[in-house]
């Protein structure tokens, strides 16, 4: 099996992108949303393509499946997981009890090429 297919059209959106989940594909295909395509990578990951409204709900769409990511395209896609990370990291700055730095989220960015100003950084990074 290489591929999945929900029985539904693809969805045209404004923006596209993919990443590789550390999930089975038939996880995967039963909770994608429509007009997404799920292919077999391993046993336990598959590349799942899918379309939002917006690059940070495209990002959001695919952290519901709580799984690694991997392979994640296309650049847009990883700065809107950048930007929401450090987003999530200055929220979790503001409530107790405190927790570690952000030095993950900033190594990310970092690797990722991502533009966060210096002042949107979790403090502690």
């Amino acid at each position: 099996m290489t591929a999945h297919d929900r029985g539904d059209a693809a969805a045209e959106w404004p923006c596209r992108g993919s990443a590789v989940l550390a999930l089975p594909a038939a996880t995967v295909a039963r909770f994608a949303p429509g007009g997404s395509t799920v292919e077999y990578v391993s046993e336990g990951a598959c590349r799942l393509t899918l379309g939002a409204w917006s690059w940070p709900g495209l990002a959001g769409l695919l952290l519901t499946f709580d799984a690694d990511l991997a392979h994640i395209e296309p650049a847009e896609l990883r700065q809107a997981l950048c930007s929401l990370g450090a987003r999530i990291g200055r929220g979790l700055d503001s409530a107790a009890p405190p927790r570690p730095s952000g030095n993950a989220i900033r190594a990310c960015a970092v690797r990722e090429g991502c533009d966060i100003p210096d002042g949107d950084w979790p403090r502690g990074t």
